[in-house]
C-alpha cells in the first residue's frame, strides 16, 4: 500500500521544519511495518496540520496490523513496537509544533488589531485592512467587501508581492453582479453570519464561476464583519502560493480578525460623526457669538447717538425697529453672509478662516447651512443664487 498523495497546483511548497523531517523520518521507518514499501519517506509536508494527518493515519494503520497480527516472529513485533513508539514521538512533536504555530497566529491577531484600533479614520481602516489580515494569520491573499442593502462591494484587496494582481482582482469583481442573489456563497454567509471555509472552490456549485477563475485558489476561507449583529462587510482569505490549502483553523482566526476589526470600524465611525457633531456645534457657537456682538455695537451705537442728540436717538431707534429685513438676511445668518459674501469673492474654505478668524471646520459647517437653505446643490450654484437675491435686493 502506498500513501496517497495528490499533486499540488501550487508553485511553491515550504521547506519542511525540523518536526516535520522528524515525522518523515518515522514514516520512512515504518513503512515497511505498515506496507507502504514503495513510499520513499521523501514526501514534503505542506504545513504541520498535513504532516500530523499522515501520522494519524499511519498510526491508524499499525494498530489495525497489530490487532490483526497472527503468527507474528518476535522479531516482527519488535518492529511493530518500534514503529508505533516512532510514530508517537513524532506526533507529540508536532502536535506541540501545531499549538505554537496556533498560538503565534492569535497572539499575531491580537496585535494586528491593536494597530488598527490606532486607526480613526474609515477609509484608512478599510485601506489597511487585507493587509494586516495578511501579515497577521499569514495568508498570501485577502479581500475585503462591503455589505449594503442585500448587495456586496469590493472595497480593498491584497496580496503579497502583487500590487497589480490585487487592483486586477479588484476591477473584475467590480464588473460582478453586486446582488447577493447572485453570488450564493455570499448571501449564504450573510444569512447564516457564520465563517466558512471552501475546501474546493473550483466545483462548488455555490462559488461564482467569475470568483473561482480569477481567485484563482482551490481553497479559501470566508468570514463576516458583524460590529453589532448585522453584516456589514465579507474578508476573503487564502494561501494559494504557499503549498498547502487553508483549514478549520484558517477559517477560525479569519473569523477572530474580522470580528475585531469590526469593533475597529464601528469605533471608527463614531469617532468620525462625533467629529462632525463638534464641529456643527463649534459653528453655531461662532454664529451665536457673531450674533451676540452685532447686537452689542448696535445697543453701543444707540447710547452713543443718544448721548450726542436724544431726538437722533429716538430716529435711529425707530429705523432699527421698523426696517424690513432683506430678502438674504430672511434666508442666512449674518455670519452666513459673510461667509457667502467671500465666497462670491472666490475665496477658498482657509481663506474665509482666516478673513473670519474662525477654524476651517466652522466655514465648512457653514456652507453646508447655507447650501441647504438656498437649496443649492454646490457652492457655483449656492454662489448664483447669493448674486440673483443680492442683486433683487439692491433693486428695492
Amino acid at each position: 500500500m502506498a500513501l496517497a498523495t495528490e499533486d499540488t497546483p501550487h508553485a511553491a511548497v515550504a521547506a519542511p521544519s525540523s518536526t516535520q523531517t522528524q515525522a518523515i523520518a518515522a514514516l520512512r521507518r515504518a513503512a515497511p511495518a505498515l506496507g507502504w514499501d514503495d513510499w520513499s519517506g521523501e514526501r514534503a509536508f505542506a504545513g504541520t496540520a498535513a504532516a500530523l494527518d499522515a501520522l494519524d493515519l499511519a498510526a491508524a494503520v499499525l494498530r489495525r496490523r497489530v490487532r490483526a497480527a497472527v503468527g507474528l516472529s518476535r522479531a516482527e513485533m519488535g518492529e511493530l513496537a518500534r514503529a508505533a513508539v516512532d510514530l508517537e514521538e513524532a506526533r507529540r512533536a508536532l502536535r506541540d509544533e501545531l499549538l505554537d504555530e496556533r498560538h503565534t497566529l492569535l497572539a499575531g491577531v491580537q496585535e494586528a488589531l491593536g494597530r488598527l484600533r490606532g486607526i480613526d479614520s474609515v477609509m484608512a481602516l478599510l485601506d489597511r485592512a487585507t493587509m494586516e489580515v495578511c501579515r497577521s494569520c499569514g495568508f498570501e491573499r485577502a479581500v475585503l467587501f462591503r455589505v449594503a442593502d442585500e448587495q456586496l462591494f469590493p472595497v480593498s484587496a491584497h496580496f503579497a508581492g502583487d500590487e497589480r494582481g490585487a487592483d486586477e482582482l479588484l476591477e473584475v469583481l467590480g464588473a460582478l453582479p453586486s446582488d447577493l442573489d447572485h453570488l450564493r456563497l455570499e448571501a449564504e454567509l450573510v444569512r447564516r453570519r457564520m465563517p466558512l471555509l471552501v475546501d474546493d472552490a473550483r466545483h462548488d456549485d455555490r462559488v461564482h464561476p467569475v470568483i473561482a477563475e480569477h481567485f484563482a485558489a482551490t481553497s479559501y476561507v470566508a468570514a463576516p464583519i458583524l460590529p453589532e449583529g448585522r453584516v456589514i462587510g465579507i474578508l476573503h482569505a487564502d494561501r494559494r502560493g504557499q503549498g498547502r490549502e487553508v483549514d478549520a483553523f484558517d477559517r477560525d482566526a479569519l473569523a477572530a480578525f474580522a470580528e475585531g476589526f469590526g469593533y475597529a470600524l464601528q469605533a471608527a465611525t463614531l469617532a468620525g460623526r462625533l467629529r462632525a457633531q463638534r464641529d456643527h456645534v463649534r459653528g453655531m457657537l461662532g454664529s451665536t457669538e457673531q450674533l451676540i456682538d452685532e447686537l452689542l455695537d448696535a445697543e453701543i451705537e444707540v447710547s452713543r447717538v443718544d448721548q450726542e442728540d436724544p431726538s437722533r436717538a429716538a430716529h435711529h431707534a425707530a429705523t432699527l425697529l421698523d426696517a424690513a429685513p432683506s430678502r438674504l438676511e430672511q434666508l442666512l445668518t449674518p455670519r452666513e453672509i459673510d461667509v457667502m459674501r467671500l465666497l462670491a469673492a472666490g475665496e477658498t474654505n482657509s481663506g474665509v478662516a482666516a478673513r473670519l478668524v474662525i477654524t476651517e471646520g466652522t466655514v465648512k459647517s457653514h456652507v453646508k447651512h447655507i447650501l441647504r437653505k438656498l437649496r443649492a446643490s454646490n457652492r457655483a450654484e449656492a454662489v448664483s443664487r447669493y448674486l440673483r437675491i443680492t442683486a433683487l435686493d439692491g433693486a428695492e
